[in-house]
């Protein structure tokens, strides 16, 4: 054990840094696994919401128009969700951009965000909002079997009843974003 607490301590700065990001990423991971007795407790959406803000952070928008002001993340549906994104990322930043979380009406027109999360209960919508964000620098974010096939960024999977994201980089192209190794590193799938 002291021999780990010396290696870490003469790593240089960017691996420590980059021990902690693999360790926030893994986090909902390990939180993830749910107790039959808190079914009161939405774990699925406390989990989401983690993903969601450390997914912000380990993408690039190349847009220009994107790089400035608030850091919008829409939410269509799943209330707990958003109710999450509001009690603690609401506060933080995206580098230097406040995040604003919005909470959108079902609908297949919405306003320009940068990560836009759409739940199962919403299906209908996803071919109109699939058309309506082609080419958007919009990172659409589901919860549902085919995603990423259907145009998807990142689709939330439930594996060995863990929480975990798969990714689509070509999807991430077509939307202008730039996805960190990081984030393709510790997703369960990725579609290249």
């Amino acid at each position: 054990m002291a021999g780990l607490v010396k290696s870490t301590r003469s790593a240089p700065r960017w691996a420590q840094a980059h021990r902690w990001l693999v360790l926030l990423l893994l986090l909902p991971a390990l939180l993830s696994a749910t107790d039959p007795r808190e079914a009161d407790k939405d774990t699925s959406a406390i989990v989401q919401a983690s993903y969601i803000y450390n997914v912000a952070k380990l993408v690039e928008w190349k847009d220009p128009g994107m790089k400035s002001g608030n850091f919008k993340i829409g939410v269509i549906g799943s209330t707990n969700l958003y109710q999450e994104l509001i009690k603690k990322y609401a506060s933080r930043s995206i580098g230097k951009q406040p995040i604003e979380v919005l909470k959108l009406p079902r609908s297949a027109e919405v306003e320009p965000c940068h990560i836009l999360f759409v739940g199962q209960s919403d299906l209908a919508l996803m071919p109109a909002l699939y058309k309506n964000l082609k080419g958007r620098p919009t990172l659409l974010v589901t919860e549902y079997e085919g995603a990423l096939e259907d145009g998807s960024v990142v689709n939330f999977v439930r594996i060995a009843n863990t929480l975990k994201y798969e990714l689509s980089l070509k999807n991430a192209a077509q939307h202008k974003l730039e996805v960190g190794t990081t984030l393709v590193n510790l997703a369960h799938s990725v579609a290249k």
